[in-house]
């Protein structure tokens, strides 16, 4: 038997699917509420977002016979990885959108929007959104597992990295 007949094929993993949340009665309500919307569902709730930020590189060139003139020209824009906390749910969208593709290097793209809602005496209202394009997730975790925070609520992260956002449409 040769070498290529002992491989194992490799085959890509189906893209997680994109469900709605069906039980967020059962998360207690924050003043704000931050959500993702993937193709008009909101697939998650988060407590806390952190990384949101853009930053442009700065190009600086001295000038000639000017020991003290320095002139800085804008260079490309950045965007850092963005991480969500949440209460650890039911659902495994993200550790599954985490994994899809490990065995061959892939990974899903997605586009998608997060909302920050505030909490009015009819419902919610829409405060701010912002549009994501072509997210993956660099990184999954949960918080420490011990006996002894048995009253600790287990807090799932996600950090995502994308091509660029911008304030919804």
């Amino acid at each position: 038997m040769s070498l290529l007949q002992k491989t194992k094929k490799i085959t890509p993993s189906a893209a997680p699917t994109i469900a709605p949340l069906t039980d967020t009665d059962e998360f207690p309500v924050p003043i704000f509420q931050f959500s993702i919307d993937i193709n008009g569902a909101i697939v998650a709730l988060f407590q806390s977002i952190s990384g949101m930020a853009v930053s442009r590189n700065v190009e600086s060139v001295t000038v000639g016979g000017q020991n003290d003139t320095e002139n800085e020209f804008p260079g490309q824009v950045s965007y850092g990885h963005v991480t969500f906390e949440t209460g650890l749910s039911s659902s495994d969208f993200f550790y599954k959108w985490m994994m899809h593709g490990a065995e061959d290097g892939s990974v899903l793209k997605l586009n998608f929007t997060l909302i920050q809602r505030r909490s009015v005496a009819t419902g919610y209202e829409t405060v701010k959104t912002w549009d994501f394009e072509n997210a993956f997730p660099v990184k999954w975790s949960i918080s420490d597992l011990t006996v002894n925070d048995s009253e600790k609520i287990v807090i799932e992260k996600l950090e995502v990295s994308f091509d660029r956002f911008g304030p919804g449409k």
